[in-house]
């Protein structure tokens, strides 16, 4: 919607209906209240009665004010509809309007291309109840997440200028699975460079395409074809245990959580974190590489623990990590990567 525009409309309107009741006010001398009610009445031609008989000063002006002022109300009024449901139907101004609503996410994650992999890329997202914008130069594509609630920008993910209307700078993480390793390499350059500190996830279709993105910086890179082959010899060798790894079992009585250390835990070690939430920690993540942990190990700055258990006793870890002022909601499926490769599935 142009304001300008619209502010002149409402600005003349409100100044046709000042010179109609400092008319009435001057030749007849009526209440401002009685003056403003007159001069309303006849530019919206109600007619519900006058306020009183009016002199012939009066009905000469009334005569004038209804010539000239209802024609330009009805033309003022028609204007403002016009600009109203322009604003409301121009694919500009719908562009515009959820751009803006970009501007205030924070910590979110942006996802690059939305064909099979990217939507389920963006299912699972949601339901960890995570903010995420998706860019697909097809919006037929995106008619599908913007029914989710997901927050959408049509446009090329390869252009700096995109990912900076989609909030690459302020996102926690970038997912790139566009069908097209050259478009996902330029995608991971353009992203390292607006914010080093993001975390980006690439699809490679081959060994060479995911050596060349990890090199432009990209944290992790998946070969969709390649995980599902893992996968489906990982069913075939420990069924029970892939199912429960890659999430597709959901129980209170037994959950696999990848949590964050916070700088509050710092220090405590591994037994008494266990024996005072009553989980077990599988394991710990630390500079890259999973260890096995001991009861004596203490818990570094940066460590990233494995945790199983029941669903409560483990709820008692995150709560830990929530006292401690930890920003991170980290909390991630069972396919974690130290717990995927003891089932023989490559870390994503």
């Amino acid at each position: 919607m142009d304001r300008r525009r619209l502010s002149l409309l409402l600005a003349l309107v409100a100044g046709l209906v000042l010179f109609g009741t400092l008319g009435y006010r001057v030749l007849e001398g009526w209440t401002w209240l009685d003056c403003l009610y007159m001069s309303v009445m006849v530019l919206t031609t109600v007619g519900f009665g006058e306020v009183a008989p009016p002199s012939a000063a009066g009905k000469l002006f009334s005569i004038v004010l209804m010539t000239f002022g209802i024609g330009l109300m009805l033309y003022l009024l028609t204007l403002l509809a016009e600009t109203v449901v322009r604003g409301l139907t121009d694919p500009l101004a719908v562009r515009r309007r959820k751009e803006r609503k970009l501007i205030h996410l924070r910590g979110h994650t942006v996802v690059c291309g939305y064909g099979q992999v990217g939507e389920a890329v963006c299912v699972a997202l949601r339901a960890a109840r995570r903010d995420v914008v998706v860019i697909d130069h097809r919006p037929e594509h995106l008619e599908w997440a913007q029914g989710q609630g997901i927050h959408t920008l049509v446009g090329d993910a390869t252009d700096e200028d995109v990912l900076r209307r989609a909030g690459a700078e302020r996102a926690e993480s970038l997912v790139t699975v566009i069908n097209s390793d050259p478009s996902n390499l330029y995608v991971v350059l353009s992203a390292r460079g607006l914010n080093p500190a993001l975390r980006v996830i690439a699809r490679a279709s081959d060994e060479s395409a995911a050596q060349k993105m990890r090199r432009a910086g990209a944290d992790e890179v998946v070969n969709p074809y390649q995980l599902s082959g893992n996968r489906i010899a990982a069913m075939m060798l420990a069924p029970r245990l892939s199912r429960l790894l890659s999430g597709d079992v959901t129980s209170d009585h037994f959950i696999i959580r990848e949590i964050g250390v916070p700088d509050a835990l710092v220090g405590q070690t591994v037994e008494a974190l266990g024996r005072e939430t009553g989980a077990l920690i599988v394991a710990i993540w630390r500079g890259g590489q999973p260890l096995r942990c001991r009861a004596g190990d203490e818990l570094q700055a940066g460590d990233t623990v494995l945790v199983a258990g029941a669903a409560a006793e483990v709820d008692a870890v995150e709560a830990h990590r929530a006292a401690g002022g930890s920003a991170d909601a980290g909390s991630a499926s069972a396919d974690s990567a130290g717990a995927g490769s003891a089932a023989g599935v490559q870390p994503t």
